[in-house]
């Protein structure tokens, strides 16, 4: 996957975030250490001595190799005291060294010249940064999503012990999200909460440290087709909505039909499909005006590999702006 100049530079500047706080929480914690327990001072001089007589060490010629060792050993004892120090005072024996966010690379983005793979998962994070744009997830939640706006009257099922099931999928889902996850469909009127609960899964999933990427189905199919057809730089926007975690795609039926969108949705809503990757489309249309909108290809994809939610209930828009 290709990244733009901007998007490494962005990764470089983050991993050096990363790397530079954890050595300042570190020093915070070996200050307070040395207040505390000042003997541990010299076990620390102790380690530094062992530490400068190995590099000098290189110059001895054949007796080298034994003295190196027994200079490791000299550092070891060392380092067990400073344990021992610690822990006798209440500290974890870890509590001095430093908690890099990536262990295996130290937060440098790179293991034996190799990208580390929470470089590839910055980069990743930027480029769906970039697609999605900037949505609220702190608004949408589920703690404040309330059933209260939905009908608790009528006959047979009500809107509200409706809706009250689909906020606990949506819930359990987010909760136990994985790469096996099922596929949504959120089908229903205008304002009855589908952006509202997606968002929210979005912002649980995120949580986890996977990639989300969220947007309408206007502005990625426009995005595309502007790649596609030189209008904008080239990137891999394509592949980044099929390679993601979650694909979350707002609104489908709302974007202008072409042969070159139709196309499109078909490649992504399939290509996921057959890498298990989960997606959620919302939209407005019924399951009929899906399968007349679109080729019976993706109509019956949706329709049959997606789990289906139903929204009912009266547009929430409307009731805010009358209680205001």
């Amino acid at each position: 996957m290709s990244y733009t100049t901007a998007e490494y530079e962005s990764a470089r500047r983050e991993l050096e975030r990363r790397r530079n706080t954890a050595e300042r929480e570190r020093e915070k914690r070996h200050s307070e250490v040395a207040a505390k327990v000042p003997e541990i001072l010299e076990t620390e001089k102790e380690m530094s001595t062992a530490g400068l007589a190995v590099v000098k060490a290189v110059s001895l010629g054949e007796d080298a190799v034994r003295y190196v060792r027994e200079l490791e050993k000299i550092n070891l004892e060392a380092q067990k005291k400073r344990e021992k120090l610690l822990v006798e005072n209440g500290f974890p024996a870890d509590y001095l060294k430093v908690k890099y966010t990536c262990e295996k690379c130290g937060d440098k983005g790179f293991v034996n010249g190799r990208m580390c793979e929470c470089h590839k998962a910055i980069l990743r994070s930027l480029a769906y940064e970039k697609l999605c744009g900037k949505f609220p997830l702190d608004k949408c939640t589920f703690e404040n999503f309330s059933l209260s706006y939905y009908p608790d009257t009528g006959s047979g099922i009500t809107p509200r012990t409706r809706m009250e099931s689909v906020y606990n999928f949506c819930k359990n889902y987010a909760e136990d999200f994985n790469s096996h996850s099922p596929s949504i469909l959120m089908s229903g009127e205008t304002g009855l909460g589908k952006t509202h609960l997606s968002l929210a899964i979005a912002g649980e999933v995120i949580k986890k440290g996977k990639g989300v990427i969220y947007a309408s189905a206007q502005n990625l199919l426009n995005r595309l087709e502007n790649e596609k057809f030189g209008r904008s730089d080239k990137s891999d926007t394509e592949l980044n909505l099929i390679e993601c975690d979650l694909l979350i795609l707002d609104d489908l039926g709302s974007e202008f039909r072409t042969q070159f969108t139709v196309s499109a949705i078909y490649n992504i809503v399939n290509s996921r499909l057959l890498s298990s990757k989960p997606t959620i489309i919302s939209t407005n249309l019924t399951h009929k005006e899906i399968d007349s909108a679109y080729t019976s290809r993706i109509a019956s994809r949706i329709l049959s590999e997606y789990t289906l939610l139903q929204f009912d209930g009266t547009d929430i828009r409307q009731i805010k702006t009358r209680q205001y």
